[in-house]
């Protein structure tokens, strides 16, 4: 495969002096490094207590550099005697058949962009190459999360976020191994939530291997008010069930305690207004790391509380955890700012729509990824409110959503200008590494914005939508910047393996395999008819026709 596609995985360089921050980032999850770095790092090895925790930086003392001729020189070299006895030649071949599988596997084709192909390809490394493969050889150990940097970085407390994971790893990238990270830190949890005379389990805003908050010192607002990270992990095992429909990991894994717990957690931390008639969250920080310090009723942050307490609900008849009548009564009377006069939601009480500048997309992601019920009109209000509001330099996830955003209201050259601020400008050559900001580096392997890009694609191009109910495909009109195709590989539903085709006039959806054993049948809808979905369903449909695909029987409907 890659000798298929090697000009779009091959990387420019000039030969000019490289930073090494913008040298290529290796690892497989367990262990991380950048080429000619001093150091390694270590999944779940900290240095440092509470504001002082940062990853522990291991020496490089293998780290040899060799410039060569290839058609001139060469060169031996014996470590030692008892060195294992695989060669390079092996170690490399092995290593590149893992990864061709791994692009077998899923990947996102661009036909007639070979630029594009490369962002995406390279977007797709960096993250990858921060998780733990699905299957190994190796003993399975726990994964103790990801930060904004990836696992490569994070040596020094206040570069990098110290390699601590925070709201990003949920929201932007969602991997199963995440929520098993959070999962195994529920006692801490329980505690944070206890300190603060709350039930249930509140997650760190920041955390490292024990679930303490480690937050740096000298940021104790953030770190008692930044509660929304709490619902982005729940908002993240909606979309993990939804996706997979996985009865298991609700009970054998204990994602329903994490789900359950969490929805307690909210019911304790409202309080009920007699003058508004509905429930508030007060004192809390909301995406916009710019709203210091702490506002009232953060329309974000009560959006994902009542999307945690539903959900609980929801899956109740698997969990067999009840969710009490009141909890449901919070969900469903949660107080959202809003401004009647413009048809736009407020991002917390007293937000001043006309002189208020923001860090970062928070109102915008009402819209997505949280998917929340509203008008396109007030969709668009929100769109059009706070993009001028929005730092320019605001990382590039922001850009990202407004893509999606302005890509549901058929906006698309607004669409095409936001997609391409969402990258350029955060992407550096040779090698095609992601930095936080713009003016300037901020964090450096910014997987963060990698996973953002990689949404705007599969969301916003691919017309994905992924609900607890079906899954829904109504790719728009256009394509992203020169391409000619867009090709969704191994696109993973409730068991089935499916090829997603774009072209400009017409999509094509193709079962690849379905494997049913752990999962309800499929199904999808054409002409009000529900048809069962098959091993080797190939289906084809105007540009502008949605396709809904579900099982055929929904669990706790």
């Amino acid at each position: 495969m890659y000798k298929q596609f090697q000009d779009q995985f091959r990387l420019p360089w000039n030969g000019s002096v490289l930073d090494y921050r913008m040298m290529p980032y290796v690892g497989n999850g367990h262990v991380a490094t950048v080429v000619f770095s001093d150091f390694i790092y270590m999944n779940g090895l900290y240095n440092g207590e509470n504001g002082t925790s940062h990853r522990a930086r291991i020496p490089s003392t293998l780290n040899w550099q060799f410039l060569i001729h290839p058609s001139s020189s060469s060169f031996t070299l014996n470590v030692s005697s008892a060195s294992n006895e695989r060669h390079p030649d092996q170690v490399w071949s092995a290593h590149a058949s893992l990864w061709n599988d791994i692009w077998a596997n899923g990947r996102i084709e661009v036909n007639g962009d070979d630029e594009l192909q490369r962002q995406i390809n390279a977007a797709y490394y960096y993250i990858l190459s921060s998780l733990p493969p699905l299957s190994t050889r190796s003993e399975h150990k726990q994964f103790y999360g990801l930060s904004p940097g990836s696992l490569s970085r994070g040596g020094l407390v206040f570069k990098d976020y110290a390699g601590h994971s925070f709201w990003d790893t949920e929201t932007w990238i969602l991997a199963k191994e995440i929520l098993s990270y959070r999962i195994a830190l529920g006692d801490s949890a329980a505690e944070n939530a206890r300190l603060l005379g709350y039930e249930g389990w509140r997650f760190p805003w920041e955390s490292a291997r024990t679930g303490v908050d480690v937050t740096p010192d000298g940021y104790l607002d953030i770190a008692l008010y930044q509660h929304h990270i709490t619902g982005d992990i729940a908002f993240a095992a909606r979309q993990y069930i939804a996706a997979t429909g996985d009865q298991r990991w609700l009970i054998s894994e204990h994602g329903g305690d994490l789900i359950y717990e969490i929805a307690r957690f909210w019911a304790s931390r409202v309080v009920y207004s007699n003058e508004k008639k509905q429930y508030e969250i007060l004192t809390v920080l909301p995406p916009d790391e710019d709203a210091r310090p702490f506002k009232n009723n953060s329309v974000f942050t009560n959006a994902v509380a009542s999307y945690s307490i539903q959900l609980a609900d929801r899956v109740s008849c698997i969990t067999r955890k009840s969710v009490p009548q009141t909890w449901l009564d919070i969900a469903f009377n949660l107080y959202f700012p809003f401004d009647n006069a413009t048809q736009t939601h407020l991002e917390y009480d007293g937000f001043d729509l006309k002189n208020t500048i923001i860090k970062q997309a928070d109102v915008v992601l009402l819209g997505f990824p949280l998917m929340w019920p509203m008008s396109k009109e007030i969709r668009r209000n929100d769109l059009l409110s706070y993009e001028p509001l929005t730092r320019d330099t605001g990382p590039a996830m922001t850009w990202s959503m407004h893509t999606i955003g302005f890509l549901e209201l058929n906006e698309f050259e607004k669409a095409r200008q936001m997609f391409r601020r969402a990258y350029e400008i955060y992407v550096r050559p040779p090698f095609n590494v992601w930095t936080e900001a713009q003016d300037g580096i901020g964090a450096v392997n910014f997987i963060t914005g990698a996973g953002g890009f990689l949404q705007a694609i599969l969301f916003g191009y691919g017309g994905i939508r992924l609900t607890l109910d079906q899954l829904e495909v109504m790719p728009p009109p256009c394509l992203p910047n020169q391409a000619k195709k867009l090709i969704f590989h191994g696109l993973k539903y409730h068991g089935a393996i499916l090829d997603l085709t774009i072209e400009n006039q017409r999509y094509h959806l193709a079962v690849r395999i379905m494997n049913n054993n752990n999962s309800m049948p499929l199904v999808y809808e054409y002409e009000q008819q529900q048809v069962p979905l098959t091993n080797n369903t190939r289906l084809s449909y105007q540009i502008g026709t949605r396709l809904i695909i579900r099982p055929s029987i929904q669990f706790c409907a």
